[in-house]
């Protein structure tokens, strides 16, 4: 696979994950009467030396925004990744293995970070929005890359698991 179709699919699913996250805690922030409080908050916390009272938390642009683009790379680096993946599993389905196995200590360490940035700032609540959202991220990102790449799923039936084995 080029680099340049690697780095496209990478930024497209990056923002469709990044877009699905950010729309639920929209959603969220909404139906708390706090628009935008999610990304004020993180942003505040991770760009600009932490939040000591979560309650004193004004939304303001740059915290957003800086929030928010810290978000989307995240978001466009981890889809390059699995781009990757993809394009290695079509070639040599037991990279599939591999692949869950990266992907599985990243979401360890994402929940991690969630349990020690996140959880303090946003409550017990953090941890199923973060879920949810993610879920969100995760099903748009698994489409695009069903739909994207026919030889990966042919591969997936032929080698189920990545197995060699017929």
């Amino acid at each position: 696979m080029h680099v340049g179709r690697t780095l496209r699919e990478g930024l497209v699913i990056g923002l469709v994950g990044a877009a699905a996250v950010a729309t639920w805690f929209l959603v969220i922030d909404l139906l708390a009467g706090r628009p935008f409080f999610t990304p004020a908050i993180l942003g505040q916390a991770i760009l600009f030396g932490g939040v000591a009272d979560p309650a004193t938390v004004v939304v303001a642009f740059p915290a957003v925004v800086g929030y928010t683009m810290v978000h989307v790379l995240a978001f466009v680096s981890v889809a390059t990744v699995a781009v990757f993946f993809a394009c290695q599993i079509e070639r040599s389905p037991s990279t599939l293995f591999v692949a869950v196995v990266f992907f599985t200590i990243f979401e360890f360490g994402f929940y991690v970070v969630v349990a020690t940035v996140a959880q303090p700032l946003l409550g017990a609540l953090a941890w199923i929005n973060v879920a949810i959202g993610n879920a969100f991220a995760a099903l748009g990102t698994g489409y695009y890359l069903w739909r994207a790449h026919p030889r990966l799923r042919q591969s997936l039936r032929e080698h189920p698991l990545g197995s060699f084995a017929d």
